[in-house]
């Protein structure tokens, strides 16, 4: 290794190293409670407590009996600022108190839009002209432009008074959760994320003013929770539990630092998050949308808690022709929009001070708001239509439409849907989702869950070689659920040096394989040293298949970097007894075979059987018939391209095998991102 190579490798280690240091959560001046008194604490909190602001006492969140209330400290009536490294005095007094239930200091965490622009600025536009197309014109062809749904931009700010946004904002209900005030507006001029998010969703039309949203004609409401700062648990809450009664969608294209890092959202963020899909919408429950990040192929979502949460639905991106370049392995992932992309075009969008920019925009903030918009025509045209139909919805009509997987090949799952693990189920299709939701009128059957015991293993990694431990799941453990929608793993785990080497694949009864964590680069470089972690991971691709019979979990170290040892792991399974899908049929839905090729219809696909004269999925393509004028009757041009492609072929392995011989340490394809930098 040359001076200057070490002397690279020793500085990124360390700006790696900095950068998380400054990415932990810090103790904040919040403090949230659940009480034991019955009185609304308004009338008691502020006489007893009078080291807190009386006026930043509110409510947060309810769900059933459990509510949760914060208060800021009054820094003012202290003679000693309130360390953000050390939990405050003040906590250990109040804690046992029997006024409250829980008592506890806030941490603030850094949150960050998913876009992959320094400057927060990246745009993109709804472009019919690209093949295929979302077919979002052909929806609003058939009267369907998001009127009467109501959808909340959580994000930066969103400029209220934009001249291509304002006919479609409600301002009498939108909050600043960040600064706690009325006002969402930006902060700054360079906080244009979320008016950008806006206008993807419902830019006004024919108003002769920058673009148009997929639903132009829905409403938005401005809900700020990011700013220059970090965010506690309770004000995430807050966020996503905002005029709970009143908001249909809740787009969210921002989350933890990609990257590296296993974060997930507090409890109380995960409380607001079931509570939204139990209580929203007069229980049919919201629907929250979340950018599923922009790590690129070297990163996973499943260290994302919140777009592996299965009240979430992850939305990621495509380019022309496959995944986009920025956009992670993603077993979470349950759909593709375009989200632009430097190697293929930019989109146009909104930005502040009633702009219009179409300039180094891409990520998968960008596809999140094209999919609530998507979303949002949907509900338009089946108000009635649950969380939980809205995701097997999704499932239905999202196909792989000719976009390849960079980083593994597409496969089809026990129930004959065709997924990728980077592009979920691949791209939604405007003019499928609505027109399925029209004639959705059966809600799909009540979620059934079931969990298994835990299961010891105790087993550790030897060099790159999987190892992996099975267990069968029997009808008498799981009598409830045929058809699964989400698995979750959790898995307790340590490692010897390196934490992103870990990889985890998860196998099914049906031999589905999940790719739940593989080779992230950056988190191998800051989690350098021995550890260990328990993380619920969570996957989509079994969806529809039956969960009984052998589960494997499967884990490895790549190239043997370090020495995995898991010590015990559960499933969480989540499904129906009954098909929620029974009367679907993709024959007479889609009309798929062409040139007289008889279709059979599958439960979440479709096969065609061609005549003699056509072949391809859909006998679309002529079969090349033999040489007329060959005199002997024969046609040896095929023959012969044959051999010579196969001489050609071994040539190319004996050359790979050399090659590969004089370079062991080469990365692989699960890793393409790490190509160009040192071996961790």
């Amino acid at each position: 290794m040359s001076f200057l190579f070490l002397l690279l490798y020793t500085a990124y280690s360390l700006l790696l190293v900095n950068s998380i240091i400054s990415e932990k959560g810090t103790y904040s001046d919040k403090f949230c409670f659940r009480t034991t008194r019955k009185e609304d604490p308004k009338e008691w909190f502020c006489k007893e407590y009078p080291e807190f602001k009386c006026e930043s006492l509110r409510k947060v969140l309810e769900f059933g009996d459990v509510i949760y209330y914060r208060a800021v400290l009054d820094q003012s009536k202290r003679s000693k600022a309130i360390s953000k490294d050390m939990e405050d005095p003040i906590v250990r007094t109040h804690k046992h108190s029997n006024n409250f239930i829980t008592f506890e200091q806030e941490i603030a965490y850094r949150r960050v839009p998913k876009t992959t622009d320094t400057q927060w600025s990246n745009l993109w536009h709804l472009n019919g002209n690209i093949l295929p197309s979302m077919k979002v014109s052909e929806a609003w062809g058939l009267g369907y432009n998001g009127s009467g749904i109501i959808i909340g931009i959580v994000d930066d700010g969103l400029q209220t008074d934009h001249s291509d946004l304002d006919e479609n904002v409600d301002t009498t209900i939108d909050k600043d959760v960040y600064d706690d005030d009325d006002d969402p507006s930006p902060s700054s001029a360079w906080d244009s994320h979320g008016t950008n998010v806006g206008g993807l969703v419902a830019a006004e039309i024919n108003n002769g003013d920058c673009t148009v949203g997929v639903a132009h004609q829905a409403t938005l409401v401005g809900i700020r929770i990011l700013g220059p700062g970090k965010v506690t648990d309770s004000q995430e809450a807050e966020a996503l539990g905002w005029q709970l009664s009143d908001i249909d969608i809740y787009s969210n294209s921002w989350g933890p630092t990609d990257g590296y890092g296993f974060e997930e959202p507090g409890s109380i963020t995960k409380t607001a998050l079931q509570n939204g899909v139990t209580n929203g919408r007069d229980g049919k429950g919201v629907i929250f949308t979340w950018a599923a990040g922009n790590g690129e192929t070297s990163d996973n979502c499943n260290a994302d808690g919140y777009a592996n949460s299965i009240y979430t639905i992850a939305i990621t991106s495509v380019q022309q022709g496959e995944n986009a370049w920025y956009s992670e392995v993603c077993a979470a992932a349950m759909a593709a929009t375009y989200g632009g992309s430097n190697r293929d075009q930019y989109l146009t969008t909104t930005t502040t001070s009633s702009g219009c920019i179409s300039e180094n925009v891409q990520g998968t903030s960008y596809s999140t708001p094209i999919a609530s918009g998507i979303i949002a025509l949907a509900l338009q045209a089946n108000p009635k239509l649950t969380w939980r139909d809205i995701q097997h919805l999704i499932v239905l009509t999202t196909t792989k439409s000719g976009f390849s997987d960079t980083y593994a090949s597409w496969q089809t799952n026990g129930a004959g849907k065709e997924f990728s693990q980077v592009l979920g189920f691949g791209f939604m299709d405007a003019q499928s989702m609505v027109t399925r939701a029209i004639s959705w009128t059966t809600t799909v059957p009540v979620q059934q869950i079931c969990i298994t015991s835990t299961f010891t293993v105790s087993r550790t990694t030897s060099g790159s070689l999987h190892s992996s431990d099975s267990r069968a799941i029997q009808n008498s453990d799981c009598s409830t659920i045929s058809y699964l929608e989400h698995v979750t793993v959790n898995i307790n785990f340590s490692y010897s040096e390196k934490r992103g080497v870990t990889e985890f694949y998860l196998v099914s009864p049906d031999g589905t394989e999940s790719h739940l964590l593989h080779y992230r680069y950056s988190d191998a470089v800051y989690y350098s040293s021995a550890g260990s972690l328990s993380w619920t991971f969570m996957s989509v691709h079994f969806w529809g298949e039956n969960p009984i019979g052998e589960w494997t979990l499967k884990f490895k170290s790549y190239q043997g970097l370090s020495a995995v040892t898991v010590t015990s792991w559960s499933l969480s399974l989540y499904g129906t007894t009954t098909n929620p899908v029974p009367d679907t049929d993709f024959c007479a839905i889609l009309s798929p075979c062409q040139n007289n090729g008889t279709c059979s219809n599958n439960q979440y696909s479709y096969s065609c059987q061609c005549t003699d004269d056509f072949s391809g999925t859909n006998c679309d393509s002529t079969v090349t018939s033999t040489d007329d004028n060959n005199t002997d009757g024969s046609n040896h041009g095929p023959i012969i391209a044959a051999v010579l492609g196969g001489l050609i072929l071994c040539a190319c392995v004996i050359i790979a095998v050399v090659r590969y011989a004089n370079f062991p340490s080469r990365v692989s394809p699960t890793a393409k991102i790490a190509t160009t930098k040192p071996n961790v």
